[in-house]
């Protein structure tokens, strides 16, 4: 079975241990990844600058930073579709997912795998829709990031793809209801460790204290602001420790007053590998304060590094951290909850410490990714099978 994945920097941190997985296990996966300017700096990569073609490159051959993880996977089929241009409309683009639809058909792979619904000249691959599985990262659009044009494109794509994976089972029903998608289509898979980062150095944290972290991207549907806020009550029970606020986007809120509080420290830029490795190798735990979500690649990145998680009840959050044993789960938008949530912790060192014991010894061992590649190998059959 010949399988293209065909996926983006957004979703490296996933698609890189998976890729090298399904290598491991002998099958002919190529993969590509698309490469722009504004998606080169995401999760894994941290590249300085673009490569100032257009086209189809192996991807060691133009970005080294790719290296850093050539024991996560073998660089021998794994392609960038590399974009000069910002512009998505600009015709060198809208030529290039031609030339890529071309491509992908004179391989006659028997599975073409999207991590994104297609847009524009991407929508060629509809002609082949017969092939297509799509991974469906979020069932539901995030609060604040709702555009009527990718939701188009979504609902699209939900009724022409014959195979949709979902990563987790707690929204399966109502995704396949609200989008009036037959069960047949849905296919239920998970996420494995984060481990890639495991590979990188870290550099220090220069932080001089104790502290609890939140990482990430600064988007609405994070709910920093109810953190920042729970931080003050835990500062008046515990002024030892601090919070560290470490990711890149616009506050969506007015961040000034926080900005002078000598116990919470702002890092308000895009988080490379090494200084999140740096972090979660040196934070107390972290936390996710969301007001929505679906899945959280921020809980398997933190586990990857044994670290507990306070996470509010939202999507499969609560799935994801047994209450109790890897972490805290509490109620969405409530700062008095996530400040007792996180004073909790700070007085439980031991708790900490057997939550960390838990992360490593049990929850390692239920992510390892050679089951997971078997899903989608089983997935990508059973696909082929209906099409018989």
């Amino acid at each position: 079975m010949k399988i293209i994945y065909y996926s983006h920097p957004c979703f490296a941190d996933c698609d890189f241990p998976l890729i090298g997985e399904l290598q491991r296990m002998g099958y002919d996966v190529r993969y590509y990844i698309s490469i722009a300017s504004y998606s080169k700096k995401s999760t894994l990569l941290n590249i300085e600058k673009l490569y100032p073609h257009t086209g189809i490159y192996p991807a060691a051959d133009i970005y080294k930073e790719f290296l850093a993880y050539n024991q996560v996977l073998d660089f021998s089929k794994v392609y960038i579709v590399n974009q000069k241009h910002k512009q998505k409309y600009h015709p060198a683009n809208l030529l290039l997912m031609i030339r890529l639809f071309i491509n992908f058909i004179f391989q006659k792979p028997d599975v073409i795998h999207l991590t994104k619904p297609p847009y524009l000249a991407q929508k060629l691959l509809y002609f082949v829709k017969s092939k297509l599985v799509l991974t469906v990262h979020d069932p539901f659009v995030h609060s604040g990031m709702v555009s009527e044009k990718k939701e188009r494109n979504r609902q699209e794509a939900f009724r022409i793809i014959p195979r949709l994976v979902l990563l987790n089972d707690k929204q399966a029903t109502a995704f396949a209801s609200h989008y009036k998608i037959p069960s047949s289509h849905v296919f239920i898979n998970k996420l494995g460790g984060y481990n890639s980062m495991l590979y990188v150095a870290p550099t220090p944290t220069h932080v001089d204290a104790p502290f609890i972290l939140f990482f990430g991207q600064i988007i609405e549907y994070k709910g920093v602001e109810y953190l920042l806020e729970a931080m003050k009550t835990v500062h008046q029970k515990h002024p030892e420790v601090k919070l560290v606020v470490a990711g890149g986007g616009k506050y969506y809120f007015d961040i000034e007053p926080y900005r002078n509080l000598s116990y919470i420290d702002i890092r308000n830029h895009y988080i490379g590998v090494p200084e999140l490795a740096g972090l979660l190798k040196a934070c107390l735990f972290a936390v996710c304060p969301y007001k929505d979500a679906t899945q959280s690649g921020v809980i398997q990145t933190a586990f990857a590094f044994d670290v507990p998680m306070v996470v509010t009840d939202v999507g499969a959050l609560s799935q994801s951290v047994q209450h109790g044993k890897t972490g805290l789960v509490v109620p969405p938008c409530d700062s008095n909850a996530l400040a007792d949530a996180m004073s909790h912790l700070i007085s439980n060192p031991v708790m900490l410490n057997e939550m960390r014991e838990t992360i490593h010894n049990e929850w390692q061992k239920g992510m390892n990714w050679t089951p997971i590649a078997e899903k989608y190998i089983e997935c990508w059959r059973s696909k082929k099978q209906e099409l018989r």
